[in-house]
């Protein structure tokens, strides 16, 4: 983490794609968080399987002392595992919302870091096209240097030869 606050983790840069090209793809900005994760295309047969705590009552049966213990049992039991699979789905779904407001907050992070670059890139065309500009009037300058130069170099001579 240290090495984000400090920069190190930086890779160096490219010439910016001012040609419109890109290496974006649906497989990248739609990638799925995890191989198993579900969607309506990925969706595994076993979600639509039904937990059971005890077999189908399916015919007349006359049970016994025994049978009323043993289902009283797994009632107890069942109780006790539908408060647990309540409370795990609980924290299942806080885990989930919570995960997806880092990523939120991580892609609101790269669209910031996005408009900077582009920005950036902008204030540094701006100025480009300026130092551009100014060239004509350097090179002008330049020249009437080089001019000044001669005449004074011409005068001097002038100077010399009447010596």
């Amino acid at each position: 983490m240290l090495g984000w606050l400090t920069g190190k983790s930086q890779s160096l840069a490219t010439v910016a794609p001012v040609a419109g090209e890109h290496n974006l793809s649906q497989e990248k900005v739609h990638k799925l968080s995890a191989g198993n994760a579900i969607t309506p295309n990925t969706a595994p047969e076993t979600i639509f399987d039904t937990y059971r705590a005890a077999p189908v009552h399916d015919r007349p049966v006359a049970f016994t002392e025994e049978d009323a213990e043993a289902v009283k049992e797994l009632a107890i039991e069942t109780r006790k595992r539908r408060k647990a699979t309540k409370s795990v789905r609980k924290s299942h779904a806080k885990i989930l919302k919570d995960s997806a407001e880092i990523n939120r907050e991580n892609q609101l992070m790269f669209r910031a870091e996005a408009r900077f670059e582009k920005n950036t890139l902008g204030y540094k065309n701006t100025t480009g096209k300026l130092l551009h500009s100014h060239r004509p009037q350097y090179a002008q300058l330049g020249k009437s240097f080089e001019q000044a130069e001669k005449a004074a170099d011409a005068s001097i001579q002038a100077l010399m030869a009447q010596l």
